[in-house]
Order: C-alpha cells, then structure tokens, then sequence
C-alpha cells in the first residue's frame, strides 16, 4: 500500500460523487435546517454527544491533536480518510502528516485563477463536516445546528468516549 505523503488532496469529481453517494446511502443523510430532524440513520451501532462549546472555548488541551491522534490510532495502516464539508471542496485527509493546507487553490477555470478552500474543522461552525474512514468502517460526523457529533466504528467509538470529556463532547442521552 502506498502511504500518502500529502496531508490532504482535493477530491476529483468522480470520487467526490462516490463518497457522497455512500454517505446519503448509507446514512439516509438528509440535511435540513430544521433542528427538530435528525439528518442521519445508522445501520451500524453509534454514539451521540452534544458539543460543549463553553468547554472548548475555555480549555487549553490541544482539542485538535487528541482528535487527530485518535483518527489515527484507528486508520491503522490505512494512508487516508475523507474529510468532508457538505456542497465545499472535500478531501483525502492524512491527519499523520501537520502541514496547514493552503487556503486558496490554482485553477484557471475560477475567476480570478482560482478559489477559496476551507478545511473542515472538527466543530461544526456553520456546516455538516464528516470525517470518515475510507472504507466507512468508522466515522465522526457533525450537525451544525444541532450541535452535535455521530461517532461510528468498533474503534473509533471507545476512543472517543475515553476522550469526550477532553475534547468537548458530553454523552447525548
């Protein structure tokens, strides 16, 4: 297996239609911005925390490398996870690798020669971000009005719940 040496590559149109394909399918992902609806079904077993924003904004663990830490210790051997914003550029992501991706790609087909790309945060601020194994064994995805986390997967499940606490999350019952 190669590894993936880059932290992150843009999704190209067919796989970007692949992995959304998946997640509607196998999610039942239906986005609404009506609080009330719950925009996922799991097949599978899951957690649900809410998000402890006052938690986040007044502790000074390093939130974003305990994630990226855990996504790792369940990537295993694998090179790459989706991590994905919701109708926005989405990517092949490597969270082994602390290189901060550029904010604004080259491409002549844009005005101005390019455009604007925005990694998603592990928080949602505004949008669904998912972060998701390349297989869909596991995955950690975020409701933006809700406020809340899905975690899926045998590994990533446990390691989220040791870290919750650490990391902003309180069990949703």
């Amino acid at each position: 297996m190669e590894f993936q040496s880059e932290l992150w590559v843009i999704l190209q149109d067919d796989e970007y239609d692949y992995v959304w394909k998946r997640v509607y399918s196998e999610f039942c992902f239906s986005p609404s911005v009506k609080p009330e609806i719950v925009p996922f079904q799991f097949q599978v077993p899951f957690d649900c925390y809410d998000i402890n924003y006052s938690y986040l904004y007044e502790n000074d663990d390093p939130i974003d490398e305990i994630i990226k830490s855990v996504f790792i210790e369940c990537m295993e051997n694998d090179d790459f996870m989706y991590a994905l914003d919701w109708h926005h550029t989405c990517f092949k992501y490597n969270p082994r690798i602390n290189i901060e991706p550029p904010t604004f790609i080259a491409d002549e087909r844009y005005t101005n020669g390019g455009y604007n790309v925005y990694f998603p945060p592990f928080y949602p601020d505004g949008d669904y971000y998912f972060f998701i194994a390349k297989d869909f064994r596991g995955g950690y995805l975020t409701h933006p009005w809700l406020e809340k986390v899905w975690v899926f997967g045998d590994k990533l499940m446990p390691l989220i719940k040791q870290y919750s606490e650490k990391i902003g999350l309180v069990p949703y019952m």
